[in-house]
């Protein structure tokens, strides 16, 4: 058990807004064996994924992972989920990305003190809330993770998502 946190790519599907494209995601089998207008829809974004012997249906795509990295859902928590902590997803935009990408530079630069910055959290199975190496580590890999999505993803064609569970 422990806090696990994702971003993960979710198409724009054209006529159907983030909520419902959730929902048929959610009840893809259902849609699928109706062969519903809504299936019709999402078909064309529909993966299949195979690991540990298990295989599964999803149009999400994980594009960036953390474990235990209770600051950086501190911050996803407080900033794009309201406060509400409640495992569910939540549309990240790229100039939230950014802000968090420069938090990260902030607290790198340890011209202010991390807790000023980019806070721990405590709470259930949320690892360590001390400013140590994992902490500075995790940072990093978040800026650099950023980094790349700001560069990289097509916001235009898909959004971004954020979820954790413990």
């Amino acid at each position: 058990m422990g806090l696990d946190m994702y971003l993960r790519s979710l198409p724009r599907i054209e006529g159907m807004e983030l909520d419902g494209i959730l929902m048929a995601n959610a009840n893809m089998r259902q849609h699928e064996q109706e062969n519903s207008e809504v299936y019709q829809k999402i078909k064309p974004h529909i993966k299949h994924f195979e690991e540990f012997d298990m295989k599964w249906r999803s149009m999400f795509t994980d594009v960036a992972y953390w474990r235990k990295a209770n600051w950086i859902h501190h911050w996803f928590v407080e900033t794009i989920q309201g406060g509400e902590d409640d495992m569910s997803h939540y549309e990240v935009t790229s100039n939230q990305l950014f802000e968090l990408h420069n938090k990260c530079l902030e607290v790198l630069a340890r011209d202010n003190p991390p807790w000023d910055v980019l806070p721990a959290r405590p709470g259930p199975f949320f690892g360590s809330t001390s400013y140590d190496s994992y902490y500075f580590y995790e940072t990093d890999r978040t800026k650099t993770i950023l980094a790349d999505l700001l560069e990289n993803f097509n916001f235009q064609t898909h959004y971004i998502l954020y979820h954790a569970n413990w």
